[in-house]
């Protein structure tokens, strides 16, 4: 049965965490960019708020979104506006140098701020727990082991997400090459900040 349930999960949520989204898109862009090693630092910040979100809307903060659904569009147009901010950064790293390009490295806090604005997650959330979440039993050990489940599954999105990224620079590594991708993931990231709006 347990087993059963585990697999309706991970069939049911894998789609939804490894495609492509906000977090996703943003770590292919990094990890092109920068590195695999140098996106580390933005995953730790976006894996630590999907657990968090996962956690509060387990115990209850659902409700509350679901109650103020002005609050909901709010945080869409600030997380597609992080997003506008985050592109132009990857515009401006393609004019630097490489010595200079390691100050523009998205951080931890960074991943923090970008995965508080994705409504994405919020939303994937929310369906999870409706499907998942059973009434009949025990709720704190369920809710935790959703949480955990879902913010490991994120983990593993956009570490791949950033590895693919990180491969694709190895591969194409010319100057003119890596202000291309420079070009192409901000634009990217543009699009998916229309996306998030829409």
């Amino acid at each position: 049965m347990l087993e059963n349930k585990f697999f309706l999960w991970f069939g049911m949520m894998c789609p939804l965490i490894f495609s492509a989204g906000p977090a996703n898109v943003t770590m292919a862009s990094l990890g092109a960019r920068f590195g695999f090693l140098k996106s580390l630092p933005f995953i730790s910040g976006i894996n630590l708020i999907v657990l968090a979100h996962a956690l509060l809307i387990g115990f209850g903060a659902g409700t509350f979104l679901e109650n103020y659904p002005g609050l909901f569009r709010y945080l869409q147009y600030a997380g597609s506006a992080y997003l506008l901010y985050l592109a132009s950064k990857f515009f401006r790293s393609s004019k630097l140098k490489a010595r200079e390009i390691s100050d523009t490295v998205p951080n931890f806090v960074d991943g923090i701020i970008l995965q508080l604005l994705n409504m994405k997650v919020v939303t994937v959330t929310m369906v999870m727990f409706s499907q998942f979440l059973d009434a009949g039993l025990e709720q704190v050990s369920q809710i935790t082991m959703l949480s955990v489940g879902l913010a490991s599954l994120t983990t593993g999105a956009t570490m791949t997400w950033a590895a693919g990224g990180a491969g694709l620079t190895r591969i194409f590594a010319s100057k003119k090459s890596v202000r291309l991708q420079g070009y192409i993931f901000g634009s990217m990231l543009i699009c998916v900040s229309v996306w998030m709006l829409l």
